[in-house]
C-alpha cells in the first residue's frame, strides 16, 4: 500500500468515522459543545470519484477506504461547493478532504507501506491525505472539474501506469458515465400497458349509485340473461334489470 503524507493547507475539524458507505463517502458525527448537541452527517470526498458499488472495483474501493479510516478520527478540510454556494452538495452531504493524523496510522510505520514517488523528501508531515491515497492505490478517479492540486493528477498517472486497483482492467467506465447509462436504461424501459377494464364502458355510461363506488353502470350478461351491473364487480355488486 502506498501512503501520501501531506498536511492540510487550511483549518480542519476532527470527527469520528462511524460508517464507510463506499469509496468516496462516509458517515460522521459533528458535535456542537455550545449547544450541547451533535448531528450525524454524510461526508462526500471532494476531489475524487470512486467506482459505484455496482461497478467492478466498487466493493474493493469501499473496503480500501474502510481499511484506511474505519473506526478512526479524521481531520476534515471543508470545501465550498460552487454550485450550491455552501459546504453541502445538492444531496445534503458535506464536501471535504479527510486527513489522517500520523499517530493514528500504523501503516506509516509498516515496512510494507511505501511513499508515492512524488511525496519523497517531505519534511516530517503530520498527516496523510486520504483522497490522494485512494487515487495512488488505484481506487478512484480525479474530479478535475473542481480544480484539485496537481499532485492528484500525478497520483492518478502513477496508479494507471502501474496498473494498480481498478487500473488492472482495460474497460473501466467513469462513475459519472456509469450513472448516466443507468439513468438512460431506466428511462428506456417500456411503461406497463394500461390495465384493461373488466367491462367496456360506453361514453354514455352512468355512475354507480352505490355510496363510495366510482364504477359505471354497464350492460352485462349472467345466468338469467342480460342485466345492468357495476364495472367494479365483484367489489360492488349493485345490479338491476334492463327494464328498470
Amino acid at each position: 500500500m502506498l501512503i501520501a503524507p501531506e498536511d492540510p493547507g487550511s483549518e480542519t475539524i476532527r470527527v469520528p468515522v462511524l460508517k464507510v458507505f463506499d469509496g468516496d463517502g462516509f458517515l460522521t458525527r459533528i458535535d456542537n459543545p455550545r449547544r450541547g448537541a451533535s448531528l450525524e452527517v454524510t461526508i462526500r470526498l471532494g476531489f475524487i470519484d470512486a467506482p459505484e458499488m455496482e461497478q467492478p472495483g466498487g466493493i474493493e474501493a469501499r473496503d480500501f477506504l474502510q481499511s484506511l479510516i474505519g473506526g478512526k478520527h479524521v481531520d476534515l478540510a471543508i470545501l465550498m461547493k460552487m454550485d450550491t454556494g455552501g459546504i453541502v452538495d445538492r444531496h445534503k452531504r458535506i464536501v471535504a478532504v479527510p486527513y489522517l493524523q500520523m499517530d493514528q496510522s500504523n501503516e506509516a510505520n509498516d515496512p510494507a507501506s511505501q511513499l508515492g514517488q512524488f511525496f519523497r523528501g517531505l519534511t516530517a508531515p503530520s498527516h496523510r491525505n486520504i483522497e490522494l491515497e485512494m487515487i495512488l492505490n488505484g481506487w478512484a478517479w480525479v474530479l478535475d472539474r473542481y480544480g484539485p492540486d496537481e499532485s492528484y493528477f500525478e497520483a492518478l498517472d502513477d496508479a494507471q501506469r502501474n496498473r494498480r486497483g481498478i487500473w488492472a482492467n482495460d474497460d473501466n467506465v467513469h462513475p459519472w458515465e456509469f450513472k448516466k447509462q443507468r439513468y438512460r436504461a431506466r428511462r428506456a424501459k417500456p411503461k406497463p400497458a394500461p390495465q384493461t377494464p373488466l367491462f367496456d364502458v360506453p361514453e354514455s355510461a352512468i355512475s354507480c349509485p352505490m355510496k363510495g363506488c366510482d364504477g359505471q353502470i354497464v350492460e352485462r350478461s349472467g345466468r338469467f340473461g342480460r342485466f345492468l351491473g357495476c364495472t367494479n364487480f365483484p367489489r360492488c355488486r349493485h345490479s338491476r334489470n334492463l327494464n328498470g
